[in-house]
């Protein structure tokens, strides 16, 4: 009986190395580029709201349909904020809260208690994924 091996052509091999380093370019330029400019996004949007300082009584929750159906709040002093959809459903209509220029947290105060939604823990999670 004889023992014949696996060949490939030169033809085949040169097909397979093409693909390869198709993938593999592929794969860089994904690197590089996608996941580049995500990261500078996810950057420049937590440096837009550290910038941003607001305070106010929750009157209102809703989606803001003239950009990107965007979660908003409301306040008293008709200032509209959008926030994650993570946060949305935690503030609620009748909550005071506050977030300072600088600051990536929004204090939130509900009766008589207090708690911190931190803007800086969703966009780490973002780069994460």
């Amino acid at each position: 009986m004889k023992n014949e091996g696996f060949e490939l052509s030169a033809k085949q091999l040169k097909v397979i190395l093409t693909v390869v380093t198709i993938i593999f370019v592929i794969f860089l330029m994904y690197n590089f580029f996608i996941l580049d400019n995500r990261e500078k996004l996810l950057d420049t949007s937590l440096k837009n709201i550290q910038e941003e300082n607001y305070q106010g009584f929750v009157i209102n929750k809703n989606y803001d349909k003239d950009n990107h159906n965007s979660p908003m709040i409301y306040l008293k002093n008709e200032t509209k904020v959008a926030v994650f959809g993570e946060f949305w459903s935690k503030i609620e209509i009748g909550d005071s809260i506050v977030k300072k220029k600088g600051e990536t947290v929004i204090t939130v105060y509900r009766n008589n208690e207090k708690f911190i939604l931190d803007n800086q823990e969703i966009i780490n999670g973002l780069k994460k994924k």
